[in-house]
């Protein structure tokens, strides 16, 4: 299922340094048979701005990189002329080959052991992430009934599912090594969820476990404990719309249950789904239920009119600071639309449910 996530894209890269291994050389092999001679690519570490630390010369359609490095490092090389010519890869210790596509997803990268694991993960993750743009294509750029796009709604939750197991499955094989490490602290909670993450930490080789990136993550799944599920809703106040000022707990203890649901209005999956929510809202309101959004907007002007031309009938806050939402901060809020459900004393009962997973659970709680 489709969401807005945090900063990158969960199949976007971000920059990774991790120890070193024992040798510190490193030979880069490449092709990159649509280039022409004299074609330059660049090498970056930068994995947000792309910044060079290198600059490469194709030459017969092919290229080299070598010297030394003490750290396992994710990195891309790419041309700067061509955006489709990209790779991201693991600069690490051993030969490393890198065969250069203009077709994207064709790329490929191998011989070293974080390469080769990095290959293997990808070429699994990508067969899954055209399915689901398959399936959103036809579900949200066509005219399709309510009943289909719920169809494919499930299916892309399925494969969202598939995803996540595999990326788990791929960090407990790799647990006791720097691939393992990569996956744990490059993939989001949407993915690899904190228990699971915390049962893989503890798994980890001493060495891998005391590193500040694992004790950071250690120390969020501790406070992530505080709003997980069985835990009290902590009460919240921010302003409606009108600039008046909006208790959370006044809401929840108005409602058998309530949803709280973190949206914004550049949100495109947050305003896909808001017809459904609407319809949610207004079979089960009678019985009991209750819905306030939370808005991650920074443009109240921009708020107000989604707000409007969506017909969104439930109270509203925002404190206006876009990600840095109190509320989303707390609550460790990182992809959007993101519901959590509580009950009438303010116990949290179900978090991340969207669609018929949503539905039926406050179906059943309103029995």
């Amino acid at each position: 299922m489709q969401t807005h996530l945090k900063g990158l894209a969960v199949l976007t890269v971000t920059g990774l340094l991790m120890a070193a291994c024992q040798s510190k050389s490193y030979q880069v092999n490449g092709s990159a048979e649509s280039m022409a001679d004299g074609d330059t690519l660049y090498l970056t570490t930068d994995m947000t701005e792309g910044v060079p630390t290198d600059t490469i010369i194709v030459s017969d359609g092919h290229f080299s990189l070598s010297g030394e490095t003490d750290t396992v490092r994710l990195c891309m090389i790419y041309s700067a002329a061509r955006n489709e010519i990209n790779i991201p890869f693991f600069l690490e210790p051993g030969t490393i080959s890198i065969k250069l596509s203009d077709t994207p997803g064709n790329s490929r990268v191998g011989g070293t052991s974080c390469n080769d694991a990095w290959q293997q993960l990808n070429d699994s993750v990508m067969a899954i992430g055209l399915e689901i743009n398959r399936i959103a294509e036809h579900i949200y750029g066509n005219t399709v009934s309510q009943e289909e796009q719920q169809k494919g709604m499930r299916q892309i939750e399925q494969l969202n599912k598939r995803f996540s197991a595999l990326v788990c499955r791929t960090a407990e094989k790799h647990i006791d090594n720097e691939f393992g490490y990569f996956l744990l602290t490059y993939y989001p909670e949407e993915l690899i969820d904190n228990a699971t993450r915390q049962r893989l930490i503890d798994r980890m080789p001493a060495a891998l476990r005391n590193r500040p990136a694992i004790q950071q993550l250690q120390t969020a799944i501790k406070a992530a404990a505080n709003t997980a599920e069985g835990a009290s809703l902590p009460d919240f106040t921010q302003p409606a719309p009108d600039g008046k000022p909006l208790s959370m707990l006044a809401e929840v203890h108005a409602h058998r249950i309530t949803i709280i649901d973190f949206w914004a209005s550049w949100c495109g999956p947050c305003r896909q789904d808001m017809p459904f929510m609407i319809s949610l809202y207004e079979r089960y309101k009678d019985r009991g239920l209750g819905i306030v959004g939370v808005s991650l907007d920074s443009d109240r002007n921009a708020w107000q009119k989604a707000i409007a031309d969506l017909s969104i009938p439930w109270p509203q806050m925002s404190d206006l600071k876009g990600w840095e939402n109190a509320a989303a901060q707390q609550f460790d809020i990182n992809s959007i639309p993101h519901t959590i459900v509580v009950d009438q004393q303010g116990k949290i009962l179900k978090r991340g449910l969207r669609g018929d997973a949503l539905e039926q659970f406050v179906a059943s709680q309103l029995q």
